[in-house]
């Protein structure tokens, strides 16, 4: 179905939007790691249980960062999420090389929770508006 609508000029490029996504997930990162880290630092969290944290991290960034870029751009929502998850799973790769030297340990686990976190993004924008009861169907004149 196609909807003509008005531009408004409030959609922002692809490389724009993407580099809003990729802070936004950054920040949630850097948040919840601080988050986590002061857990740890009050006993209220046992080191053996921070793996389970590092998830929600992961999930919470990815799944922000794709919906802050979508928001940011209001097109193409397959190709930014996607494209947002990549991103920052880049940039997760980058700092391990930069502060810990290369040494890459559960790369796949990562990249499938980044990867669910924007395909979660993807996912909410699927669905429909909702019932069709009560509203009144109007033919198409063509």
């Amino acid at each position: 179905m196609i909807v003509n609508q008005k531009p408004t000029g409030r959609a922002m490029s692809m490389p724009g939007g993407l580099t809003i996504g990729a802070v936004v997930s950054l920040g949630v990162t850097l948040l919840f790691a601080a988050v986590l880290a002061k857990l740890v630092d009050m006993e209220k969290l046992a080191w053996g249980n921070i793996g389970y944290g590092i998830i929600v991290i992961l999930l919470l960034a990815s799944f922000s960062g794709a919906m802050t870029a979508y928001a940011k751009i209001k097109r193409q929502r397959l190709l930014v999420c996607g494209a947002s998850g990549v991103i920052y799973f880049g940039i997760l790769l980058a700092i391990t090389a930069l502060f810990f030297g290369g040494q890459y340990e559960a790369v796949g686990v990562t990249a499938g929770l980044v990867f669910g976190g924007s395909a979660c993004a993807w996912l909410l924008g699927l669905r429909d508006g909702g019932s069709r009861r009560g509203k009144k169907i109007r033919p198409v004149h063509r």
